[in-house]
């Protein structure tokens, strides 16, 4: 098919004041000599014969009419129109921002005598550019308080914590070789071992006098309360719901006997059973205390941590550009392995970091090791802390090697899947959320580690990548109940080029 022009005869004959944009020619102290119809409407002037309308009496701040001219006289001198003016007015009661085009004319002399140009309502455009200009400046100021705000936190939690490293001391002696959590098969045992000497001490108590000597020491009611306390620490696993409940139940439980014992007339029953039931309750309530204070801690340093990486990510770019430099990747993954380290040691959990092949990238040193420290953060904090196919302790292994032209960074854990449909939707790498199977046992966290740890990597020419499925032969079939419930083998890698290679 032929295709057909329009003719230079149809633009000739073409008339402008049917354009779709207010086109319009004013004198030079603006009065309208002509205006289009699509002008009249947008200040509402008569839409058909002559106008006596001046264009400075739209104009919402008159003293901005001169400033036009002269900004317009400026640009004629140099050979330019106006183009792309933003002018405030005012029609009636409504406020109006146009884009101004116009040009001076001038006569034989070069004196200019008037304008002629177009406008273009862009009122609703402009006020939402406004608004967001506006509503960025509050966040601008926001995230300098949030900064201070969470700088003031981690020096909190650090006081914190040395009151927990001083309160876990006191305990002394411990039956834990150090300030870590303690692990669960330890807790329970103890947890276990404690409980039946209390209960034996309370059956022994029981047993100590009879019946009337009993009454006078305690009332019925405390006895019956002793009774069950005895058949419960005898059962507690079967009647705690949660492994995670067992010591702060427990601790309830022995500062209730111990209050109990508080309330013992002299005189009635066995000292030495007293004192039996005393020293059993003291040491179950002191137990179970030092494993709350010891978890506590741990969470105080992962909150710290978690605290201390949004206050990173959230400043970025409030800092001074920091020049790139090229940097050893093993180097950097020590220094990464060293800020972690104090974190994994309070969960007893491995940081193996010595299948590194070196090589040197080009980064911006602090926003890299944030990046690095973020993918190591998580695979502490996701680890089972026991592989129940073996006696090996928890472990997070961090690997890197050399593929063509570029560094594989590998950071591997054990334990918490990440679905799969999160990784290929690439729902998991979205700011603020946090995997479904991430906040099992109270894990903490803020849904960006992995999001700026892809910014961080992109920013340096380079892409992560994870990956999650079964360690064990529990089941592969993914519509099983127990398909999410066992261990996943997951890893992070930050690819990055080499430096000096492109």
């Amino acid at each position: 098919m032929k295709e057909t022009y329009p003719s230079k005869a149809q633009f000739n004959d073409f008339d402008f004041r049917e354009l779709p944009i207010g086109v319009y020619m004013t004198s030079l102290d603006g009065q309208f000599i002509v205006a289009n119809r699509a002008m009249r409407q947008m200040l509402k002037l008569p839409l058909a014969g002559d106008l006596d309308a001046n264009i400075t009496q739209f104009y919402a701040n008159p003293e901005d009419r001169e400033a036009a001219i002269q900004a317009a006289v400026k640009l004629a001198k140099q050979g330019k129109n106006v183009e792309r003016g933003i002018l405030f007015l005012r029609v009636g009661e409504r406020e109006l921002y146009v884009e101004d085009y116009c040009k001076i004319l001038q006569d034989d002399n070069g004196q200019a005598t008037g304008f002629v140009g177009c406008m273009v309502d862009i009122t609703n455009d402009y006020e939402t550019k406004q608004h967001e200009k506006e509503l960025q400046e509050r966040v601008e100021e926001l995230r300098f308080d949030i900064g201070r705000i969470l700088h003031a936190n981690t020096t909190t939690l650090m006081m914190v914590k040395q009151t927990l490293d001083a309160v876990a001391e006191a305990f002394e002696p411990k039956p834990y070789r150090d300030m870590a959590v303690p692990q669960a098969e330890e807790v329970e045992s103890i947890l276990t071992e404690q409980g039946n000497l209390l209960a034996s001490a309370i059956d022994r108590l029981l047993q100590s006098a009879d019946e009337a000597r009993r009454l006078k020491a305690l009332p019925e009611n405390h006895w019956a309360k002793l009774q069950g306390f005895s058949d419960f620490l005898r059962e507690y696993k079967e009647r705690i719901p949660t492994p995670e409940l067992y010591p702060v139940t427990l601790r309830k439980l022995a500062n209730e006997v111990g209050q109990i014992h508080a309330a013992i007339a002299p005189g009635h029953l066995s000292r030495e059973s007293v004192r039996e039931l005393q020293n059993s309750a003291w040491h179950l309530e002191r137990l179970t205390n030092l494993i709350e204070v010891l978890e506590t801690r741990a969470a105080v340093i992962q909150m710290d941590y978690t605290i201390h990486s949004l206050r990173e990510f959230i400043t970025t770019d409030k800092r001074e550009d920091i020049p790139r430099k090229n940097m050893s990747v093993k180097a950097l993954i020590e220094e990464c392995a060293r800020r972690m380290a104090e974190y994994a040691r309070s969960l007893k959990i491995d940081i193996d970091h010595k299948e590194v092949e070196d090589a040197d990238v080009n980064v911006v040193e602090q926003d890299m090791i944030r990046a690095l420290n973020n993918l190591l953060h998580n695979a502490i904090k996701y680890s089972w802390r026991r592989d129940p196919e073996r006696t090996k302790p928890a472990w997070v292994s961090v690997r890197a090697n050399v593929v063509g032209g570029q560094v594989h960074i590998e950071f591997e854990n054990w334990g918490v899947p990440v679905k799969r449909e999160e990784i290929e939707t690439g729902k998991i790498f979205e700011l603020g959320y946090r995997g479904e199977l991430s906040k099992d046992r109270g894990r903490l966290g803020t849904g960006i580690g992995l999001t700026d740890a892809r910014r961080v990597a992109e920013a340096h020419g380079g892409r992560l990548e994870i990956e999650s499925h079964p360690a064990l032969r529990v089941t592969r079939n993914e519509k099983s109940e127990k398909y999410y419930r066992q261990p996943f083998l997951t890893k992070v890698t930050m690819i990055l080029p080499v430096a000096g290679r492109t």
